[in-house]
């Protein structure tokens, strides 16, 4: 939002909480994972923030409280001013944080007020197709579209619908100057703010899912709240997400609506589409008002919050992370970027090897930890991350381009091993390919035109977003793990970002006017639609509260048992290879921190392994065999961190990234296999 000479924006655009099963929490991570420190030589970034800090990192010591419980992540909203003469450029010259007693054209910043509104909507939303992602809400394949919880009826809109099946606890405020939490559950009103004032209301009409089923089956407890929020000594807004509680309602004969595996029907896959039952993350935005110290207030262009499942291995970098698809996007489809894209990529623009290229290698090296490879096959992704500025493209163990999957190529996306990334991609393609956008600056540096370091680095607001996304897993969307396939539409995102001093990657969100809404109906409808005109008749429909999470699966946890390996889908060559989903956040084999003798690493094991998780069959190995136990049992899934993270006495290397704080080993088990039937070979 502008303001005088000045614009103002909450940083990050979008910001990731994750889920927990403790009460305490740490702030997400503000440092790109796997990716240099500055400063800090030992240990790369990634790693969760120390409550109450600025910047000290947790140990592994801190992932769970003295109870064991695994701790939630919570999200540090700030905000930033910028000069409004540079609002239109990307990156935007300076950047100032604005806190509380900040001085501001002459002012005081006496107070900040900040409203928060999360929902819910997976039970209210469309199945996730699996053969069609995305393309599934272009008109064409409107006969496609199928709706989760049938039995409720198929429109979307409908006010019983919505009240049953959207979790919608509604808004909360609160100011920078509170010492006190505000929850977002059942029995907190709602409120909201109003200028500088507060405002509180009793009559909003709010929806969990026990109002409407009961009783309900609720193996960890009732869902009763979608987080709270809290604000720093600076006046940050604290955002903290729910529980990774599922529940479900009984069917007719008595039995709780049971959770199925694999395919159902055409299209649609159990996992992701369990009829009958919630999960407690969630998404909405997140907006503030500056309060001056002679009354007068200052808006500020809002940010969005998505509440996600854990990320076991949060020092782990992603091939294709969810900046790369969404960067790709606003680059080819929202002339973020014109010196890099018009109506085609621009062979005059270099880009910088450090912030756009060697994050892939050094990603492609990180992952073998996560997954399960033969020693060669370890060397080689190690010289790929060994890959420096100084080396010509064509010595390298990539040979260039030779081995990297061209995303161009409808061929290679079918073709496995020797094409990297070596990982399962998402609708119509077998393989994992890196963005258009990344493969644009791949080519460059094969072409020799590159250069060391960005000409125009981010500043620190600028650079919150990015850190916050790439931390997020992209190009697998089958659905994902934070967000999905909607990052790809244009019409998710704000494209007057220019004209309205908002700054670019921000979710285009309705505007509530909760003082003047009726209250005898429920507030959220359906909302967006990806692909569909809105009230416009040309943009889809801006987001509501709960929209940018209820494409994902539903309950996250079955999605994230299934997602260990596979074989490919599809598949033309019939091939029984297994590969990996998503082994940046969820670990498919491990080495275990405690294994490591005098610096040598122990047998792998699985990361979701001990009672209940044995099979015969390696398809289905390393998961939880009946899928109520990942629901159960999520939360004691070890983290992957780098040595020089883990506290003890002993010392283990940063070169190494290893298990630790897995309460999965009640049972004997078998490491996972060394020299037979390796996935991904």
């Amino acid at each position: 939002m502008t303001g005088s000479d000045y614009v103002y924006r909450i940083h990050p655009a979008i910001g990731f909480a994750r889920v927990g099963n403790s009460d305490e929490y740490s702030l997400a991570p503000e440092t790109m994972a796997g990716l240099d420190v500055p400063g800090d030589h030992t240990t790369t970034g990634g790693l969760p923030i120390r409550l109450g800090t600025e910047s000290e990192t947790i140990t592994s010591d801190e992932l769970r409280d003295r109870n064991g419980a695994l701790k939630r992540q919570a999200v540090r909203f700030r905000i930033f001013q910028y000069p409004q003469a540079n609002a239109a450029d990307y990156p935007c010259a300076g950047g100032v944080e604005i806190t509380l007693g900040a001085p501001v054209n002459g002012k005081k910043v006496a107070d900040i007020i900040w409203t928060a509104h999360l929902a819910n909507k997976k039970a209210n939303s469309y199945i996730f197709n699996g053969d069609l992602g995305i393309a599934v809400y272009e008109k064409a394949q409107a006969a496609q579209l199928k709706v989760r919880n049938p039995a409720e009826g198929n429109d979307l809109n409908n006010a019983t619908r919505l009240k049953k099946l959207v979790i919608d606890p509604g808004p909360r405020a609160i100011r920078g100057t509170d010492d006190r939490k505000v929850c977002l559950d059942k029995q907190t009103a709602a409120s909201f703010g109003q200028g500088a004032y507060i405002k509180t209301t009793n009559d909003y009409p709010k929806s969990f899912p026990d109002d409407s089923f009961a009783p309900l089956y609720t193996p960890v407890g009732k869902i009763e709240t979608l987080g709270e929020i809290e604000t720093d000594d600076k006046g940050r807004l604290i955002a903290v997400g729910g529980y990774g509680k599922a529940c479900a309602w009984y069917q007719e004969d008595g039995k709780p609506s049971p959770l199925v595996h694999g395919e159902v029907s055409p299209g649609v896959v159990g996992d992701v589409n369990e009829n009958g039952w919630f999960d407690d993350s969630s998404d909405g935005p997140i907006s503030a008002v500056l309060v001056f110290d002679d009354g007068s207030t200052q808006a500020v262009s809002a940010a969005w919050l998505v509440v996600t499942p854990p990320s076991f291995a949060p020092q782990t970098l992603n091939v294709v992370s969810l900046w790369d698809d969404i960067y790709d996007t606003w680059v080819r489809k929202l002339d973020l970027s014109p010196e890099i894209f018009g109506h085609r990529f621009h062979d005059s623009y270099e880009p910088a090897f450090e912030e756009d290229i060697y994050p892939i290698f050094r990603a492609a090296s990180l992952q073998r930890w996560n997954t399960n490879l033969p020693g060669r096959a370890i060397e080689a992704h190690d010289a790929v991350g060994a890959i420096k500025t100084t080396d010509d493209p064509g010595d390298t163990i990539l040979a260039g381009l030779a081995f990297i999957r061209n995303p161009n190529n409808e061929r290679q996306v079918s073709d496995g091993a020797p094409f990297m990334p070596l990982a399962i991609g998402d609708v119509g393609k077998a393989f994992l390919s890196v963005t258009l956008t990344q493969y644009f600056f791949l080519t460059q540096w094969n072409n020799h035109r590159f250069r060391k370091t960005c000409t125009q680095p981010l500043g620190q607001g600028e650079q919150l977003d990015k850190t916050a996304m790439v931390n997020c897993m992209g190009g697998g969307f089958g659905p994902g793990i934070e967000m999905t396939f909607v990052v790809r539409d244009p019409g998710l995102s704000q494209a007057d970002w220019r004209k309205t001093g908002a700054g670019p990657f921000r979710i285009r969100a309705r505007h509530f006017d909760y003082d003047k809404v009726q209250y005898s109906q429920p507030v959220l409808t359906v909302g967006y639609v990806p692909l569909h005109p809105g009230p416009d008749g040309i943009m889809p429909m801006p987001l509501e509260p709960g929209d940018a999470s209820k494409f994902m699966a539903l309950p996250w946890h079955t999605d994230f048992n299934a997602c260990a390996t596979h074989n490919t889908d599809p598949n033309p060559r019939n091939s029984t290879t297994l590969y990996w989903a998503w082994p940046a956040q969820r670990p498919v084999q491990i080495h275990r921190a405690e294994d490591v003798y005098d610096g040598k690493l122990g047998p792998q094991r699985y990361s979701v392994r001990g009672k209940g998780t044995y099979s015969d069959d390696l398809g289905t190995a390393g998961r939880f065999q009946e899928l109520i136990d990942i629901v159960l049992y999520w939360h004691r899934i070890g983290t992957v961190i780098q040595g020089s993270a883990i506290a003890g006495k002993m010392a283990y290397s940063s070169l190494q990234y290893l298990e630790v704080e897995s309460q999965l080993d009640e049972v004997e088990i078998k490491p996972w296999p060394m020299n037979a039937n390796k996935p991904g070979e």
